[in-house]
């Protein structure tokens, strides 16, 4: 089983979510994600904002819903 991990950033108030990018690692991942809550504008003044989420990959991710 292989594995990427996906780094996003939302802003609670707009109900909205960004992919800043996949990554190898969750190392890195992580990496990144300090790189721009220390640096970035947008990024910095939402800090709790970020997410990394652990995802499978060449399986299929589609669910039936009744």
């Amino acid at each position: 089983i292989m594995y990427i991990y996906r780094l996003s950033h939302g802003y609670e108030e707009e109900n909205n979510e960004i992919t800043i990018g996949y990554f190898g690692s969750w190392k890195k991942a992580r990496s990144v994600m300090k790189e721009y809550r220390s640096s970035l504008p947008g990024f910095k003044d939402y800090p709790k904002e970020f997410s990394i989420k652990k995802i499978r990959v060449n399986e299929d991710d589609y669910y039936f819903y009744d």
